[in-house]
């Protein structure tokens, strides 16, 4: 056998060998994740006071105001997926449950025609907090192999419904009149909100013997939850709007089954 021929036969082994090293194992996994995110919220309010039913000081106007507030927030969850090698590629669809820690808490400082923008029609002063609480979600990763970093490498795309507790407090006067200081109105409110979201973000795979961890880097947009609160006695409505999304690096530990 001559020495070109040698060479060649070795450089076709060392490929297949390098070939051999790519393929992913497939299957069922399951596994536990944490992670921490810095979590962004805008608060957007309005106050309609276009009924023609309505006589307070804005009557005919909406009156606005916003505010926004991020604070880093903490999650921990349990998965389960299943992948299918693609050669030296495979796709990972895993499905996951959340629980959340952290809120973000903030003033809105109103706005209106009055001189502390908390007479009738006005949008209140408010102070307000928003708390992330357990989520579901559904992600697909499609990853290739890196035979020198021994590990491998992947993108990752998921959907997620996303379940907040929303919280405000407020002092502002109801009577079409006016109030003075001591006849202000105090209340506190709680909603449920809940958020669709997509995720995009990639990451690293480290396999050792059944198992493997991954580190990864991810934003999420969450969307927008609205509402509106009719306060029919003094013909205002009041839409509610809050915006969210998070940026965030996270680390999971998976089991092959």
């Amino acid at each position: 056998m001559t020495l070109p021929t040698r060479i060649a036969l070795c450089a076709l082994a060392t490929l297949a060998a390098i070939g051999a090293a790519a393929q992913t194992v497939g299957g069922p996994y399951v596994g536990v994740s944490a992670s921490g995110s810095f979590y962004d919220v805008d608060y957007s309010k309005a106050v309609d006071n276009t009924s023609p039913a309505n006589v307070s000081a804005n009557a005919g106007r909406v009156i606005r105001a916003s505010a926004a507030a991020d604070s880093a927030t903490w999650d921990a969850g349990v998965l389960a997926g299943y992948r299918l090698p693609l050669g030296s590629l495979y796709l990972d669809v895993e499905g996951d449950l959340v629980l959340h820690q952290g809120s973000v808490s903030s003033h809105l400082a109103g706005q209106g025609a009055s001189p502390l923008r908390n007479q009738l029609g006005d949008v209140w002063p408010e102070d307000w907090s928003l708390a992330k609480e357990r989520s579901l979600g559904a992600t697909a990763r499609v990853g290739w192999e890196i035979p020198a970093l021994g590990a491998s490498v992947y993108a990752l795309f998921g959907l997620r419904r996303l379940d907040a507790d929303f919280e405000t407090a407020y002092t502002g006067c109801l009577s079409p009149m006016g109030c003075a200081p001591g006849e202000l109105t105090s209340g506190q409110e709680q909603h449920d909100e809940s958020f669709d979201a997509r995720t995009l973000g990639a990451g690293l795979e480290k396999a050792f013997g059944g198992a493997a961890i991954r580190g990864e880097l991810r934003y999420t947009d969450h969307g927008s939850s609205t509402r509106t609160v009719p306060f029919t006695e003094v013909a205002v409505t009041v839409p509610v709007e809050l915006a969210t999304s998070e940026f965030g690096a996270g680390v999971s530990l998976i089991w092959r089954l």
